[in-house]
């Protein structure tokens, strides 16, 4: 075998373990993570970069190798391919080799390293000011892959609270490019608009990171900007919006095709401005007539006469969605046009930690310990009273739904309904208790947030979760490892319109807390598979006879002779007898909880109705009813009826057997009382 080659430099060492990543099977498996997830993780601390930059890379590499993963539908990025060409002939077991000597390796940080002189030119499109930005046009499709990195540094759990001095500040910044919206700080979390159209919007905190993120392809644009309007007076008109020059020439660009679709009059004069009369170097030249020319690369879609281009493209590049981007252009504008914004910000450090905004409030870290828990038990056992207590604890009102037969997907998560606006009818998201709980942990990613859901398999719970039982899988600090997609973008929209913070995928924080409870042994209801199951906790509640409510209960024995005894005795006797039967082989949690019925229930006025309704026709349906009835050949309690009947007129309807063993506890009482009342005398 060929003497392998390793990597000389951190930039090299990490493209070809993020090679190594994107071939078919399970690679991450091979380097010893259990999962992609946690390779990712691995891997961009190895290199001080992000778990999202590894995986783009890795899918960079995945339409280049044997992968079944959809992967970059592109040609492979020049930085990439000297990598790919160096392995192209290496074996998979000889990369595998190399990946894992290369992650027990020590490397120097791949920012620290030159990169063919772009990282000046990136810092200077970054931190410069409109009045400093550099002389010349930038690339756009350079500030466009800027921009999405640094929305890629953002942690969308970190909480973005800025003091009252930095509101100030982006305030009046705002104020200055919309003189006229009404702009009001509402908390300390968010502002809210009024539009000069009657329209009230409220904008998070939490998206000032991605007005930041986009600076780079804010501040070229807006040199493009002012280049178009320096054109127009070029061609000799006050503005490209002036009504000959807007329809015969900025109506039809930015085009491909601009060079047909244009006069060749026009077409002359434009060249002729570019070249002789708006001051550009050769280079600048070549890069607006791309402008004019090549929408992708620009990220330009609207036409130049329209005077909302900018903030449209700027919108399309921060990736906010439609629906949810009024004022989100203006906004990143104003931020964009002061280098205080810049600084308040801090870009990343050596360890690719991204910032937020200061705050005069202490950082909350999110908080940890979230987990999926089942309680199950018997029937009265206190499971719901259980789940209570834990979230009274800790302060909170849960989120809370019960599963039955008719439960959907679309009940649980959420789905289009229509809602009434003005007098029109329109369909719009609405969430379910799921996304309900999911947003509102992260709102609050230092507090716990809780989701319960009774009687768990009432229904069928893992059609009910749908593509949601992935998020089930949690790592140790209780972090989902798996997202799934949105089903629509309307639920999209609505997250990130709840949330404040755009969202691609789905991913259970390790804040939120699902807790479940069910009784197995019901009669009709769903079984839970395996597979489901085991990605909870397991809590079971056994049966607790010094717990329960207080009261008495009596019955009728075969001397006509009336008995009040304890409830939690009562119940502890009818379980001893229900297991000593063989024959009924009934277990443990069919039986009756010491909860199973409440203290206003237990007036010593007979036995509670539902206690027999549970015996009679769930736990004794199909046979022994005759263990505790007197339902045998000689009894009179042949159906339910007969029992409503005897226990109403307080006559006998108790089994022999049973009625044994309660009057030997009654007797036992009775004794009691009187040897107290003698002493008592």
């Amino acid at each position: 075998m060929a003497e392998l080659v390793f990597p000389t430099n951190s930039k090299d060492a990490l493209y070809t373990v993020c090679l190594f990543l994107s071939q078919s099977g399970d690679p991450h498996i091979e380097l010893g993570y259990e999962t992609q997830s946690a390779a990712f993780d691995a891997v961009g601390t190895k290199f001080g970069v992000p778990k999202n930059t590894v995986k783009n890379e890795r899918d960079a590499f995945d339409n280049f190798t044997d992968s079944d993963r959809n992967g970059w539908n592109k040609e492979l990025a020049p930085r990439l391919k000297p990598t790919f060409d160096q392995h192209v002939d290496t074996r998979r077991d000889e990369l595998r080799d190399i990946s894992l000597e290369i992650m027990s390796s020590e490397w120097e940080k791949p920012g620290k390293e030159a990169s063919d002189g772009m990282e000046e030119r990136v810092k200077q499109v970054e931190t410069a000011s409109i009045s400093t930005a550099p002389a010349t046009l930038p690339d756009l499709q350079e500030c466009q892959k800027l921009s999405k990195e640094r929305a890629a540094k953002i942690p969308v759990d970190r909480i973005c609270a800025p003091s009252p001095e930095v509101w100030e500040q982006i305030l009046t910044l705002y104020k200055a490019e919309v003189p006229n919206d009404k702009v009001v700080v509402v908390g300390d979390s968010s502002m809210s608009i009024e539009t000069g159209k009657d329209k009230s919007l409220t904008v998070s905190a939490q998206e000032f990171p991605r007005c930041w993120a986009v600076r780079p392809y804010v501040l070229g644009i807006l040199k493009y900007e002012e280049k178009v309007d320096e054109l127009a007076k070029a061609l000799g008109f006050a503005s490209r919006s002036s009504g000959q020059v807007k329809e015969k020439v900025f109506k039809k660009l930015p085009s491909e095709t601009w060079e047909t679709d244009l006069s060749s009059q026009d077409v002359a004069a434009i060249k002729d401005a570019v070249s002789n009369k708006m001051a550009l170097i050769p280079e600048e030249q070549d890069r607006f007539l791309k402008f004019l020319a090549d929408q992708e690369w620009s990220g330009v879609s609207k036409t130049l006469e329209r005077g909302d281009w900018p903030v449209s493209a700027i919108v399309g590049v921060g990736d906010w969605l439609a629906n949810a981007s009024t004022r989100r252009g203006e906004l990143s504008i104003a931020l964009a046009k002061s280098d205080a914004f810049e600084e308040l910000m801090q870009l990343s450090d050596p360890a690719n930690k991204a910032t937020v905004i200061p705050t005069s409030k202490p950082s909350l870290p999110a908080l940890t310990g979230g987990e999926n828990v089942i309680f199950y038990g018997a029937p009265g056992t206190g499971k719901s009273n259980r789940v209570d207590m834990k979230i009274k604890a800790a302060g909170k009102t849960p989120y809370r739904t019960v599963f039955h037969p008719d439960l959907q997907n679309s009940d649980f998560f959420g789905c289009l309904k229509p809602q009434m606006d003005g007098k029109k009818v329109r369909y719009a998201f609405s969430p379910g208790p799921f996304m309900k709980a999911l947003a509102e942990a992260y709102r609050t990613p230092s507090e716990p947030v809780f989701l319960v859901i009774e009687e768990l398999n009432r229904a069928a719970a893992a059609a009910v979760f749908g593509d949601l039982f992935l998020l089930l899988d949690r790592n140790d600090e209780g972090k989902g490892e798996y997202d799934v997609n949105f089903p629509s973008p309307e639920s999209e929209e609505w997250f990130e319109t709840t949330t404040g913070v755009a969202h691609r995928e789905l991913l259970v924080p390790s804040n939120l807390f699902i807790y479940a409870t069910m009784n197995s042994a019901d009669q009709g209801v769903y079984p839970i598979d395996t597979a489901f199951r085991r990605r909870w906790r397991q809590e079971y509640l056994p049966l607790d006879y010094d717990k329960g409510p207080d009261g008495d209960v009596s019955y009728v024995d075969a001397a006509n002779k009336h008995h009040a005894l304890a409830w939690r005795e009562f119940v502890k006797l009818l379980n001893k007898h229900l297991t000593s039967v063989q024959t009924l082989d009934i277990a443990e949690d069919r039986l009756l909880g010491q909860w199973f019925v409440k203290k206003k229930e237990l007036d010593g006025k007979g036995i509670p109705e539902k206690v027999l309704l549970y015996l009679w026709d769930d736990l004794l349906r199909h046979e022994g009813r005759e263990q505790i009835f007197d339902s045998g050949t000689t009894g009179k309690v042949k159906t339910y009826g007969d029992l409503v009947i005897e226990a109403a007129a307080e006559r006998r309807f108790l089994s022999d057997s049973f009625l044994g063993k309660l009057n030997a506890a009654s007797d036992v009482k009775a004794d009691q009382e009187n040897e107290t009342g003698d002493d008592a005398s």
